[in-house]
């Protein structure tokens, strides 16, 4: 457009005419689909079209926001070529990009758990809060909503993805330290601790339920662990990396663990929230459930320490074990058929259930148990929902009712499989893991996959899929699939010389 005509444009009120500069797309080959990005920022409004020939013609498959620049096209199969261009949806003259062509792929298994992992990076990465480099609650929620424990995981993702090649290790570090700054100088503590929830352009603390002003003792350990793994893992010479070693080990000793002993007489033990306007809280952390990094980590703190007791009497209370025998596998860890996944997760992302022991097996091969059993259940309710056997897998996660916990039991599963179940249980029973993602991803992708993995969860027998994502559902997917493939975020966490003092204290055997 010449100068005359911008001039005349801009007296009539219309200066954005056609002035939008044209995107830079560019495609990744992947399994049965192709991926297509182009530059810009987050919460785009583009139109994204699609040709089987350069010349056309196009069709429109995407109209409206993209969280991130990344559209993930499932093709469903291997060696189709397509062809796609990009614009602005507004103003609605808005040029087109160049037209750049992508081709499906027949993905291996480990090519496709690199994707799988690489999918899960983006959410952490490319959706990270901008100002603070915290995580979103979730891909469908407010933006400025971020989550303390997704956080957390969202460190251990970074992680992965330096290794496994999605980003170089200078600007993963930049990231890191970019957080930690924000959470050290803006974000609002209490004690040492984080709310659950926080706005991510201001860092004041956003409410939780009926929680007004506090701090969530069990969302900040799953940061906290954050914290660890970062400074265990960036331990390099540069100025960037000295100032994350310090700057995390700082959070972490700052956190005062000692001040939520609860002060209700009877049992030691910590209390999962902390109000400044109510009174004694009644919701304790006491297994077993997804909290166990809570103690794990209070014990190992060196500056305000807890004493083992709390682990014995707090975290281990009388209803801890239950020996007893479901689907033809023993299991200790519940009363009934088991329990949510998640409770294998959130606590081990970096912490090696292999390391403890519960009545002389490591807590590994429980949770191994675990998973067989939800194996057997899915296979004995294949009648009752579609896609049950080949899928399996139940933990918290959204549902068509809104979110559930849901758990293997006649009350407790409507039918809701979420990915991240599976997934994340893959260095506890690999084979049936990856079985599961195979189904999961070659039988449903074209409805559950989107730019950031598979969607939150999804319901075969309803006819339902979630909208999106959730920071804490997607977190633990490409960790814990490292676990299995090289064991690397457990090597990292695992040298922490807070948890080498846990262990020294807890002694391996003796639970």
């Amino acid at each position: 457009m010449n100068r005359i005509l911008i001039d005349i444009v801009c007296l009539m009120g219309i200066s954005h005419f056609a002035l939008s500069a044209p995107l830079h797309p560019h495609t990744l080959s992947r399994h049965l689909r192709v991926d297509l990005l182009w530059d810009g920022g987050q919460h785009q409004d583009v139109v994204i079209q699609r040709a089987s020939s350069p010349e056309g013609p196009f069709e429109t498959i995407h109209r409206g926001e993209c969280g991130i620049p990344v559209f993930s096209d499932f093709l469903g199969a291997p060696g189709r070529t397509r062809y796609y261009r990009v614009r602005p949806e507004r103003p609605a003259n808005s040029p087109w990009s160049k037209v750049v062509s992508g081709v499906s792929r027949n993905s291996t298994i480990d090519q496709l758990l690199t994707e799988v992992q690489e999918a899960g990076f983006r959410y952490f990465w490319d959706y990270g809060h901008p100002v603070s480099g915290l995580a979103r609650e979730g891909s469908s929620r407010s933006p400025e909503l971020c989550a303390i424990g997704a956080t957390g995981m969202g460190f251990f993702n970074l992680v992965v993805g330096v290794e496994r090649g999605f980003v170089r290790r200078d600007r993963a570090a930049d990231r890191a330290l970019k957080t930690l700054g924000f959470l050290a100088d803006k974000a609002h503590r209490y004690h040492g601790a984080y709310g659950h929830w926080i706005n991510g352009d201001t860092g004041e603390h956003i409410p939780f339920g009926d929680q007004i002003d506090g701090a969530d003792l069990v969302e900040t350990a799953f940061l906290a662990a954050g914290f660890i793994f970062l400074r265990e893992y960036f331990d390099g010479e540069t100025e960037t990396e000295r100032e994350i070693r310090a700057l995390a080990d700082r959070l972490f000793k700052e956190i005062e663990w000692d001040y939520f002993v609860s002060t209700k007489p009877g049992r030691k033990v910590l209390d999962w929230h902390r109000y400044s306007t109510q009174g004694e809280q009644r919701l304790k952390v006491a297994g077993f459930n997804e909290c166990k990094i809570v103690y794990l980590l209070a014990i190992g703190s060196p500056t305000h320490g807890i004493s083992t007791d709390f682990f014995w009497e707090g975290w281990r209370h009388e209803h801890y074990s239950h020996p007893h025998e479901a689907f033809g596998v023993p299991i200790e860890l519940s009363r009934g058929v088991g329990f949510p996944l998640f409770f294998t997760h959130y606590s081990y992302l970096g912490f090696d259930p292999k390391a403890l022991d519960l009545n002389g097996r490591s807590y590994f091969n429980h949770f191994r148990d675990v998973c067989r059993i939800q194996v057997r259940y899915a296979a004995s309710r294949a009648e009752d929902f579609v896609g049950y056997g080949p899928l399996w897998g139940l933990t918290a996660s959204i549902g068509p009712d809104g979110y559930a916990i849901n758990k293997p039991g006649v009350e407790t599963d409507k039918g809701t499989i979420a990915p991240t179940a599976a997934l994340s249980s893959m260095p506890y029973l690999p084979e049936e893991s990856i079985a599961c993602l195979k189904v999961m991803y070659e039988e449903y992708g074209a409805q559950i996959w989107d730019q950031y993995g598979f969607r939150d969860a999804f319901n075969p027998t309803r006819n339902w899929v979630a909208r999106g994502v959730l920071g804490i559902d997607v977190g633990p997917i490409a960790p814990m699939i490292e676990n299995y493939r090289s064991g690397l975020c457990w090597d990292v966490f695992m040298r922490a010389p807070e948890i080498r003092d846990t262990l020294e204290k807890l002694g391996r055997g003796k639970e």
